[in-house]
């Protein structure tokens, strides 16, 4: 299943065995794309749907504003209480640096593919 959600940002979605994957197709992580990725990871995440691991691959996000750190931080927080996992795959150099310089790489779990994330 594969689905692309939302009109000024989509955000692609789909199931990989226990794994919900998200693709945010857009350069930089407004609010607004932000607020849809919440609701979306809660939708597919919730109680009973079998879902293990929530995997964010952010390939094509080159900008990362502090809100958006927040909510990620938000949103791993949702999955470590629903005891899922959280993996961030595709990072820009530019935004590995952001969360090595804010001390959140060691926060997040990061894979190099959504195979690699997906697997393990």
């Amino acid at each position: 299943m594969s689905d692309r959600i939302g009109s000024g940002a989509p955000i692609t979605v789909e199931r990989q065995g226990s794994a919900f994957v998200a693709r945010p197709e857009v350069k930089m992580m407004n609010d607004d794309t932000l607020k849809t990725l919440i609701r979306l990871v809660d939708e597919a995440g919730a109680p009973g749907t079998g879902i293990e691991a929530v995997v964010l691959d952010l390939a094509r996000v080159t900008i990362l504003p502090s809100l958006a750190l927040g909510l990620l931080v938000q949103i791993s927080n949702q999955c470590k209480s629903r005891e899922q996992k959280l993996r961030l795959v595709g990072l820009q150099p530019q935004i590995r640096q952001v969360f090595a310089i804010t001390r959140l790489d060691r926060v997040f779990q990061f894979a190099d593919s959504v195979e690699a994330a997906v697997a393990g």
